[in-house]
């Protein structure tokens, strides 16, 4: 089955918002949790980590919908599994790129020597 992205489905309207919702909560986590110096490269992995949250969500929950109604799908669990599960990959995602960066350049983020 082939999945058609129609911007006017409850499916994708809800899966939208609650994207859209969880980008405030899951940006200011990982730009609160960062330890790294340049901190737009958490939030970009944040980004990202929902956005996937998004696809996934609306390839899952869109092919659950089908023309003889097998299982049934509403726009408001399109919307609060999105909230919760693109918050969730946001914040990882940001934690993720957190961890990788500061392995990359770990010089600036050793603790100095006590003489």
């Amino acid at each position: 089955m082939a999945l058609h992205i129609n911007p006017l489905d409850g499916i994708f309207i809800g899966d939208f918002f609650g994207f859209l919702i969880s980008l405030p909560i899951a940006l200011f986590l990982a730009f609160w949790f960062s330890a790294i110096k340049h901190r737009v490269f958490a939030i970009l992995g944040a980004l990202l980590g929902s956005f996937i949250g998004f696809v996934a969500i609306y390839a899952w929950i869109g092919t659950l919908v089908s023309d003889p109604p097998v299982l049934s799908s509403n726009p408001g669990a399109a919307f609060f599994a999105s909230a919760l599960f693109c918050s969730i990959l946001g914040l990882a995602g940001g934690v993720l790129v957190d961890v990788l960066v500061a392995s990359r350049s770990n010089r600036d983020y050793r603790r100095p020597a006590h003489e």
